[in-house]
């Protein structure tokens, strides 16, 4: 502030008193759009209101109940009209600490889906800005403003393997979230291998292809396979068949199953099993997939479970081959069969499931507890026994 600003200050407090003058502070820090004095002076004013010391971050604590409420809602109002101010700025990093602390995030995330990168500079780089572009990942994903747009613009900004590593390892949200950004994944590396294999094609034949579902592409053109040919990384093209299990949109499920069967064409050096019950990946991934599509259930249902009895539980106490066929039968709607599977199968497994829902779960989409209570008195666990017992009853509609 200027010498002229303080002599302005000092006469405001003269003719108009603290309050006044406290109030003429935060009107030139605003229009100054100095953020953080505006909110210090605001609440400021409301210490000098309520006669409490000036300065001090615990001044507010020991009020009475109803002036801990006034004082409250006014700390609402301030970070709301402070992170609004930033927001009108184009500046959503420092908007989001007052949004997150009265946990109202829906301006930041409109905001966040207005966000575009900063265009290259002008030293003629082709790369965004990655400081700035890293703190609006941070907030949208990793700090939960929007992660649907956190995670578009891992996939847009940073590609395909950043994505991939973020939903596999780094993901934090919940399975709905994870299951629109899968939806993210399949479709871009679905475009990916369209128009890879497009551009192959167009190369070898004078008509070039219009076409977008990958068995029509490659039907009839086993060259494309040739001298060890692939058209996307095949770690990825895996990790996106993986994510796959967990979508529901047919649609999707359709173009993940476009990838199996690009998958299957591949020479067999390219075909890297996985953990059983997907050892033989493409193939067993395919069944899985088409049984979610509403495609042969019965079949994978069958197929899965002679994988699940030829395997037991393994060095870290796991029965992955179990938990997926008990995942079958719960995404498709079989929920008293996926009781049987799960004590058959899990009863045994060691710490938290990797894949399958919970019998207590099960038992409730099932809406039938006996399996589970004499689960629980076999096993000797008398929390999940009264679990049991209090959800059956509230099962039961009063008389």
């Amino acid at each position: 502030m200027s010498a002229s600003q303080f002599d302005e200050l000092k006469a405001s407090l003269e003719s108009l008193g603290p309050r006044g003058a406290l109030e003429a502070l935060a009107a030139s820090l605003r229009e100054q759009k100095k953020y953080p004095q505006l909110f210090e002076a605001l609440l400021m004013k409301k210490r000098q209101e309520l006669g409490l010391p000036l300065v001090g971050a615990d001044v507010f604590r020991d009020l009475p109940e109803a002036q801990q409420a006034e004082v409250e809602d006014y700390y609402v109002g301030v970070c709301r009209e402070l992170g609004s101010l930033y927001l009108a700025d184009g500046d959503i990093a420092s908007a989001w600490p007052y949004f997150r602390a009265i946990d109202e995030p829906q301006k930041v995330a409109e905001a966040l889906d207005r966000w575009r990168p900063p265009a290259p500079e002008s030293s003629g780089s082709t790369e965004p800005s990655v400081a700035s572009t890293d703190a609006i990942v941070d907030i949208a994903l990793y700090q939960g403003a929007n992660p649907q747009r956190g995670y578009e613009l891992v996939l847009s900004e940073y590609g395909v393997c950043r994505a991939i590593t973020v939903i596999e390892h780094q993901f934090p949200h919940s399975s709905e979230v994870k299951e629109k950004c899968a939806e993210m994944l399949l479709r871009r590396l679905h475009k990916d291998l369209v128009e890879n294999l497009r551009a192959d094609i167009r190369r070898k034949e004078e008509t070039p292809p219009e076409e977008t579902d990958v068995r029509k592409l490659i039907d009839g053109r086993p060259w494309l396979f040739g001298d060890y040919g692939y058209h996307v990384d095949v770690s990825h093209l895996q990790s996106a068949i993986r994510v796959a299990g967990g979508v529901r949109k047919k649609e999707v499920l359709e173009l993940a199953l476009q990838l199996t069967e690009y998958g299957r064409k591949l020479p067999r050096d390219f075909q890297t099993n996985d953990r059983p019950p997907f050892d033989d990946f493409y193939n067993d991934y395919r069944i899985f997939l088409q049984a979610l599509a509403g495609i042969g259930a019965d079949g994978a249902v069958r197929y899965f479970t002679q994988k699940a009895d030829r395997f037991g539980l393994d060095e870290d106490g796991k029965h992955f081959p179990g938990e997926i066929l008990v995942l079958l039968l719960h995404r498709l709607g079989r929920y008293a069969e996926a009781v049987d599977a799960h004590i058959k199968y899990l009863a045994g497994c060691r710490g938290p499931l990797l894949a399958a829902p919970t019998l207590f779960e099960l038992s409730s989409l099932a809406k039938d507890y006996s399996k589970l209570l004499e689960q629980a008195v076999a096993r000797d666990d008398l929390l999940q026994f009264a679990a049991g017992l209090i959800a059956e009853r509230a099962e039961v509609p009063p008389d």
